[in-house]
């Protein structure tokens, strides 16, 4: 049991769970059959996976001090790892190649943002931009494993959701900030410093709300309350998210961002409702 659950710590399940479930839902309501939705779920699942179990192999020297990272503390071992991220690499490519090409595209452009982050990115200044452009792909890839035209409500939710996935990655390099500082990775938050990049994060998920409210403005006394519940559960999210995130706690700090993620999923839904409405 013990060997299976640092398997499952390995993949990042938060956010590899938490991508999947965006794809199925947002490929639904695009209008996806069953079956190609499911397979816009494991197509996340795999690069995910892949994406967390690559940067915890290759951060296995600077995580020694951690010991919830099973590589780093050597209950897993590289080779086993090296076959998980591979297992999960073939599981992703699989499901996009089965849903066709631009669905394959734009899985691989996820893919190559996350491997760009681990390779190296994550110790610049635009250790942000990754998560931004990655968090901004979800919603085309939804409507590409839908076989549908994308509607302008979606495009805007993209265009959101840079600053949305920006907003996650201020809160990720948070969680990790000390850790960080200590083995001498510079990435944004670093540079920033906490204070800094807590109102980085705070500044974004406002931009994103303004940006769901001006798209949804129209529709919210038309959607039956639907729309101004998810808009409310979405703000109140991310209010939450924050203030964890403002706590000295890493562990709370990672609950922040979490939360930070289901957020902005709650608002991608309430825009994908009013788009494929439209």
């Amino acid at each position: 049991m013990a060997r299976l659950v640092d398997v499952i710590r390995v993949v990042h399940p938060g956010p590899t769970l938490l991508n999947a479930a965006a794809a199925f839902t947002l490929a639904q309501i695009a209008g996806a059959a069953s079956h190609r939705a499911l397979l816009a779920a494991v197509t996340m699942l795999g690069a995910h996976a892949f994406i967390g179990t690559l940067n915890d192999l290759l951060d296995r020297r600077v995580d020694s001090a951690r010991h919830e990272k099973p590589i780093a503390s050597g209950r897993i071992s590289v080779r086993t790892s090296a076959a998980i991220a591979a297992l999960a690499a073939l599981i992703g490519f699989t499901a996009a190649v089965a849903l066709g090409p631009l669905s394959l595209l734009i899985a691989t452009l996820g893919i190559f943002l996350g491997v760009a982050y681990n390779l190296g990115v994550k110790r610049s200044a635009i250790s942000w931009l990754p998560f931004a452009l990655g968090v901004a792909l979800i919603p085309p890839f939804a409507w590409a494993a839908a076989e549908a035209p994308l509607p302008a409500a979606i495009k805007v939710l993209s265009i959101a959701a840079i600053t949305g996935g920006a907003a996650l990655a201020m809160q990720n390099g948070l969680a990790d900030r000390v850790i960080d500082t200590a083995v001498g990775l510079r990435g944004a938050v670093v540079r920033l410093g906490d204070r800094r990049a807590w109102v980085a994060a705070a500044l974004l998920h406002l931009c994103t709300l303004i940006v769901v409210f001006s798209t949804l403005s129209g529709s919210l006394e038309s959607s039956g309350g639907r729309g101004a519940a998810l808009l409310l559960a979405g703000a109140a999210t991310q209010v939450v998210s924050l203030a964890l995130s403002a706590t000295a706690q890493p562990t709370l700090r990672r609950r922040g961002w979490e939360a930070g993620g289901i957020g902005l999923l709650l608002l991608a839904i309430d825009v994908a409702l009013e788009g494929a409405a439209t």
